[in-house]
């Protein structure tokens, strides 16, 4: 923290903790209570993610100076720091990998925080260092964090910096309770999570991490905070067909459009023909999108090329290298049976965008319960189960390591754009709530 030790920070912080309140928070809570402890930790809060907002870490910049920020906090609180510098390239045939948007190879610099003191059960609480790029529109400086009303604005606010200081704070609140300690991980989120999430958590299934569920403190995109629970992502894969065809050869010279169309062999409308065929055999049983068709060059002639863009959503046992392969079988049987002994298509299948699979932990688990109840005793309300985002980085605890994991955040605006906020009280609720949920995953 800028100019000032966390444990100082906080004997000064302290001395907030009485004149700290939120609107339209109960006032009968118990002393000693998480929301207690967290309304305690406003200022500190507030100024740990701005000095987090004033480092640039741009998604695919490797966040070494943000990074920075977070080991100089959990310098002070009995972890054990691991820092790794990792390169998606590495992971390129992972079944889990997804190319990094935008591209490049680092290295991305994650870190985790192993508690020193935990024997037995751990959980963790995971949360992402880089932010959106620095789109024109801002109104306010993008790295200077700024205060209007309760709406703090600056690039990384809700998305996910504000995740890192809640949970920071959070595991701060806790250490000094001499209560046990999640594991801790800031980590590369953005752009499908191959630079930050997908290495750590592929490390993690190899050893006996002994992990029984994960907290990821990032806001559902929804704007709504705690109202919604990630407990599920959809699998999505973006896949393109492309067919290649024939002219007949032309009967005037220098005329193509001179080439009878039945001596042709149409791309475009056999691109037509084997889209529907795989929308009602391999792709049956998934949402089918076509978001791209093109084919053909002039209207006199047959298009001897043509390519169909889709993308497919999906959940269940489903993944996309399995409807991948599933639809290159399909597309090799079609193809036999497509051409003529004189000429003949071509046809390819390939991924050019998302590719991420379905996961999702029981909502009725008592871990699940536990973080509910924590929701509405801080808030309350109920929240409610928000299962309709893809690639979201919950996937990778859920798949990776067999474990239920759970995506909570605070309220906040203009997601992936400019003038980006996060709703202060909210956040210190985020933190109480982690507290909260952190305690009772430890008595399950």
């Amino acid at each position: 923290m800028s100019g000032m030790s966390r444990r100082k920070f906080v004997r000064s912080a302290g001395a907030l903790a009485a004149a700290s309140s939120l609107p339209g928070i109960a006032t009968a809570i118990p002393a000693g209570d998480a929301l207690q402890m967290a309304q305690s930790r406003r200022a500190e809060l507030v100024e740990l993610l701005s000095d987090l907002i004033r480092v640039r870490s741009l998604s695919g910049e490797s966040a070494a100076s943000a990074q920075l920020i977070v080991k100089n906090y959990l310098a002070a609180l009995p972890y054990n720091i691991e820092e790794s510098s990792d390169r998606p390239s590495r992971y390129e045939q992972h079944p889990e990998y997804m190319p990094p948007n935008p591209r490049g190879d680092g290295p991305f610099v994650n870190v985790v925080g192993w508690p020193e003191n935990n024997a037995g059960k751990q959980f963790a609480i995971f949360s992402h260092i880089d932010t959106h790029s620095m789109d024109s529109g801002w109104e306010t400086e993008p790295l200077e964090p700024t205060l209007i009303g309760n709406q703090l604005y600056g690039l990384g606010t809700s998305d996910d910096k504000g995740g890192v200081a809640a949970m920071l704070v959070a595991a701060a609140a806790l250490a000094d309770a001499g209560e046990p300690l999640p594991v801790v991980m800031s980590l590369h989120g953005k752009g499908g999570g191959s630079r930050g999430s997908l290495p750590i958590f592929d490390r993690l299934s190899k050893t006996n991490h002994g992990i029984g569920a994960v907290l990821y403190v990032h806001p559902a995109e929804t704007g709504r905070g705690l109202e919604d629970i990630k407990n599920a992502v959809q699998g999505v894969v973006d896949l393109e067909l492309s067919v290649t065809g024939w002219r007949g050869p032309q009967m005037e010279i220098g005329s193509v459009d001179s080439s009878a169309w039945e001596k042709g062999g149409n791309a475009l409308d056999m691109c037509w023909q084997l889209l529907e065929h795989l929308r009602h055999t391999v792709f049956g049983g998934v949402q089918f999108n076509l978001g791209i068709m093109q084919g053909g060059d002039r209207l006199g002639s047959v298009a001897d090329k043509a390519s169909a863009s889709f993308r497919l959503k999906f959940d269940g046992e489903n993944t996309w290298e399995g409807l991948l392969d599933a639809a290159r079988q399909s597309v090799d049987a079609f193809a036999t049976v497509s051409g003529s002994a004189e000429q003949s298509y071509k046809f390819a299948v390939d991924p050019i965008g998302y590719r991420t699979n379905p996961g999702e932990a029981n909502w009725d688990a008592p871990v699940s319960r536990v973080l509910r109840d924590s929701i509405e005793n801080i808030t309350g309300r109920s929240p409610d189960a928000y299962p309709n985002h893809y690639a979201g980085d919950i996937r990778y605890p859920i798949r990776l390591l067999g474990v239920p994991a759970y995506g909570i955040g605070s309220i906040g605006g203009n997601f992936y754009g400019p003038n980006e906020w996060v709703d202060v009280d909210d956040l210190v609720r985020l933190v109480a709530v982690t507290i909260q949920t952190m305690r009772g995953w430890y008595m399950t």
